[in-house]
């Protein structure tokens, strides 16, 4: 998947679904759920078990349908492997100029953790898709609004503790899109409420996005 259709892909979802820990090789049960479900972008972080392995899985699988990345890559050795392994897109807890730079000569989109708007610009500086604001739940919906006004053209990804309404509150701020972990996806969801709980939780994402979306076409 190019460069230009990867963040295609992010944008028509805006949800970026976050796999983290042992999901005991029921990564492709998951992903299949969240598809079927309409989300557009999943990222294995590379903390978990067997990511790379999972990544390979997901992108061979899905690779065609949706943006499949990596999360928590800290070095650009990293992101040499995720490449290798069929990611598509890299996303970090910091921001790291080697790994932004590596990221973008192998062709994928860069996603770097901020916290301030320095780093914000620095990122986008150095060649980053967007910037991943990270914790967002120790930002808040306001520091989104006030970004938008002196980087209105910053590409901004709220991470960390995004709920349903959430989601919807920071892309009427303004935010390019949200990471998502285990509010949607945990390492029992299939155990515990099954598929369909996991289908309906990611529905509720989606219809966040939706009414999104309708509300500033009423506006």
């Amino acid at each position: 998947m190019q460069l230009n259709k990867i963040t295609e892909a992010i944008e028509a979802g805006r949800i970026i679904a976050i796999l983290r820990g042992d999901f005991e090789g029921r990564e492709e049960d998951i992903v299949s759920v969240l598809v079927q479900a309409g989300i557009t972008a999943v990222e294995v972080t590379l903390n978990s078990p067997r990511a790379l392995n999972s990544i390979k899985l997901l992108a061979m699988r899905f690779g065609s349908q949706i943006a499949i990345g990596a999360g928590t890559v800290l070095k650009p050795e990293e992101v040499e492997s995720v490449a290798d392994a069929g990611g598509q897109f890299i996303v970090s807890p910091n921001r790291d100029i080697h790994v932004i730079q590596a990221t973008r000569r192998r062709g994928m989109a860069s996603f770097p953790g901020c916290f301030t708007p320095s780093e914000v610009v620095e990122a986008l500086q150095a060649g980053a898709d967007a910037a991943k604001l990270f914790p967002a739940q120790c930002l808040g919906v306001n520091f989104v609004k006030a970004m938008r006004g002196p980087l209105s053209h910053a590409r901004l990804i709220p991470t960390g503790g995004v709920t349903p309404q959430a989601a919807r509150d920071y892309l009427e701020a303004g935010a390019w899109a949200v990471g998502v972990g285990s509010e949607l996806v945990s390492t029992k969801v299939l155990t515990t409420g099954g598929a369909e709980d996991l289908c309906q939780r990611a529905l509720a994402y989606v219809a966040a996005v939706r009414s999104r979306r309708e509300a500033g076409a009423n506006v």
